[in-house]
């Protein structure tokens, strides 16, 4: 629930929805009063208090120049109504009706400049039961000097404020700290949810909640852009009703009612994108033809069988080529389930109808990792498969430049030196993103624009409920891997608190002597508890001797491959680690990992992580072992210690963390979220699906 949470990054999809939805002032033809005939359209100069100096402030911090976009400029956050309560009902945060009897302001000289402090000596009932006995309170306004006239001893005042209690008093004075000041007659405090709004240069959230609430009146104009039955199919108000909500919320229930009906027209803008886009003329694609010979001749150069699921997953991958539109597809699944290989059968597809490939990994690690498998399967071959890394020499990257330029077909594959404007592409046809949400929007962009509407295939190793997939990656259609390709092996997962290390490293110790080697996973370099200070606590403790090797990612590429190559030929037995372990580092027949400070990592990652043991045909079961600070920490991990499959941890992971980064900068190409949450509003999505709404979000194209 986003109740009590920030609501609102930018408002601009709200703005442009509130002013497309801005029906024409109803008033009448001749010269009408101002007052009387305000319009959603007119220029914030019309509001009471705002000239051309502050219009011009909210179009600089919010782009709103019109009165409509006021509408749209939503909360940040909402936060709880003050109680009006008594000294015995005092609480964080409360409304008192009190008395003033004496006003002091001090000055103070602090370290850096003066500062100032306003006391009000208070007065306030004891109790709520008609005690007339009163007890003594301050109110403190820091820096507001200029207040002191405002109040007046023997005044009776009503207070918003934090409250706590001064420990220095006995007994205990009440200090009521920064409150805002009521007349004494003013309403009671409202019930409802109190929205806090953005502040901008020279705006203060009050100045901007009163700009607001002016223009609020103005909703009755407003046209819902939607149609009755297609709010009637997810129960939700009207533009006009929402918004309102949104501003002045009755209670949670209402502003749930109206963040929902925002959320709806997030999920149908994505879907009318995503139509516009599949019927955009000139997104044409030349097809790549994939006849069963050519299929015999790139599986013959795997060294083992596809499985009956990656051959599904080709099957749909191969009509999306031979399609004549550009693939978007996102390929997600368990760790170790043969993405790789469906990548490679693919890309060796475009090439041999002479095309050229990109394959973008977030890691040199994994880059040269990828480098390494396709070279090795394409041994003795035509094919070239050139390098873009962040250490390669002039000669190798003029030579890996003069392939593409020359537009001969090849598989490029690289990290961030993929983008550098020097690359260029003569005839990209097919771009491969592993594990993409570690790419920037413009870096992802800048790819894509090498090509002429390349296919695009998007690889992850994390699985992803189906909203979630669906709200990160657009409308893209996905396929699935949820089997381990060619191990049998099952992994062992336990969780304990932190302080049981040296019990565990004592445990293993006999193994790993025998020959077993292991991976330790801390999630950071420095400090007490990071890379090198766990290395060497070990190492000089209860597994004195054993050999050992590290990698994170400060390492040079080289080093890092070197300590891999160390590792995968059985020369070190422990391979020390950060979270670049996690993102698709593949040695075969590791059996052993210990993760240090789990608490600092979601159930999702860890999965990932536990997800590089045990690979390989004939690989013995695997042992995860991971160590948090903090019961609850350990609580919320022990979810792994039964969960096997991928997607149900992704699942829990989504629930208990929430949505996360979807709150980020957009994917390529669609527009952000603000108000869809993938928890809250799954069934948002499962209305996409229904035949009514297709066939509606079909007809506006």
């Amino acid at each position: 629930m986003l109740y009590g949470r920030d609501l609102l990054r930018a408002a601009s999809p709200y703005i442009r929805e509130v002013s497309k939805a801005s029906a024409p002032s109803a008033a009448p033809s001749e010269e009408p009063p101002a007052e009387e005939g305000l319009s959603l359209q007119d220029s914030l100069t019309v509001l009471p208090g705002v000239g051309p100096k502050r219009a011009a402030r909210f179009t600089s911090s919010f782009g709103v120049t019109k009165v409509s976009g006021l509408l749209g400029l939503l909360p940040r956050k909402y936060e709880d109504p003050p109680v009006l309560t008594t000294l015995d009902q005092l609480g964080e945060f409360a409304g008192l009706r009190v008395r003033v009897w004496a006003v002091v302001a001090r000055q103070q000289f602090w370290r850096r400049g003066r500062r100032s402090t306003l006391r009000l000596g208070l007065t306030l009932p004891a109790n709520g039961k008609g005690d007339t006995t009163e007890v003594l309170a301050e109110a403190l306004f820091f820096n507001q000097p200029y207040r002191r006239s405002a109040f007046s001893e023997k005044d009776p005042i009503l207070l918003e404020a934090q409250v706590r209690l001064d420990p220095e008093k006995s007994p205990a004075l009440p200090q009521l700290l920064a409150p805002k000041s009521l007349p004494a007659d003013a309403p009671p405090p409202s019930t409802g949810p109190i929205p806090v709004y953005p502040e901008g240069e020279g705006l203060s959230s009050g100045v901007v909640g009163r700009m607001v609430h002016a223009a609020l009146e103005l909703l009755p104009q407003i046209q819902d852009p939607l149609p009755e039955w297609l709010r009637a199919k997810v129960e939700v108000p009207t533009l006009s009703e929402a918004l309102s909500a949104l501003h002045t919320p009755p209670n949670p229930e209402q502003l749930q009612a109206g963040r929902r009906r925002l959320a709806w027209g997030e999920v149908l803008r994505r879907e009318l994108h995503h139509q516009e886009a599949l019927q955009n003329p000139s997104a044409e694609a030349a097809p790549v033809p994939t006849d069963s010979d050519l299929w015999q001749r790139i599986a013959a150069r795997l060294p083992f069988r596809l499985s009956a699921e990656q051959e599904e997953v080709l099957s749909e991958l191969r009509a999306d080529l031979d399609g004549g539109r550009p693939m978007a597809r996102l390929l997600h699944g368990e760790v170790g389930s043969g993405k790789t290989a469906v990548a490679f059968a693919l890309a060796l597809a475009v090439v041999a109808a002479g095309g050229q490939v990109a394959l973008l990994a977030p890691t040199e690690i994994l880059a040269r990792q990828h480098l390494d498998t396709f070279r090795t399967w394409l041994r003795d071959s035509a094919v070239e498969v050139v390098a873009f890394l962040g250490d390669d020499s002039t000669a190798a990257r003029r030579a890996a430049l003069a392939t593409l330029g020359a537009g001969r077909p090849a598989i490029a594959i690289g990290t961030h030196a993929l983008f550098q404007p020097k690359v260029s592409f003569r005839n990209l046809r097919l771009v491969v993103f592993d594990e993409q949400h570690r790419f920037g929007v413009r870096q992802k962009a800048a790819l894509l624009a090498k090509g002429d509407h390349p296919h695009v295939l998007t690889m992850t190793a994390t699985p992803i409920p189906r909203t979630l997939a669906w709200a990160h990656y657009g409308a893209v259609q996905s396929c699935t891997l949820r089997s381990r390709a060619g191990t049998t092996a099952t992994i062992h997962t336990e969780v304990a608190e932190c302080n049981r290390w040296r019990e565990v490293a004592k445990a293993w110790r006999p193994a790993l002597e025998a020959g077993e080697r292991a991976f330790v996973v801390v999630p950071h370099v420095d400090g007490d508890d990071g890379l090198q200070a766990w290395q060497d606590r070990l190492l000089q403790g209860p597994w004195k001797g054993l050999s050992s090797a590290f990698v994170h990612g400060r390492l040079p590429g080289q080093e890092t491959a070197r300590a891999v190559g160390r590792f995968r030929r059985e020369e070190v037995t422990l391979l020390f680690g950060t979270t670049v372990v996690e993102v698709g580092l593949d040695v075969p027949q590791v059996p052993r990992m210990l993760i240090l400070g789990a608490e600092r990592f979601g159930l999702a990652s860890l999965h990932q992580l536990r997800g590089r043991l045990s690979r390989g045909a004939g690989a013995a079961n695997g042992h995860c072992q991971i160590l948090a600070k903090g019961a609850e920490a350990v609580e919320r991990l022990k979810f792994l210690e039964q969960a096997a499959d991928g997607f149900a941890v992704a699942e829990e992971d989504l629930r208990r963390r929430g949505p996360g980064t979807l709150r980020g900068r957009a994917q390529h190409g669609h527009s952000r979220f603000q108000m869809f949450d993938p928890v809250a509003d799954a069934d948002l999505i499962l209305h996409l699906a229904d035949k009514d709404i297709r066939n509606w979000i079909e007809d506006q194209g």
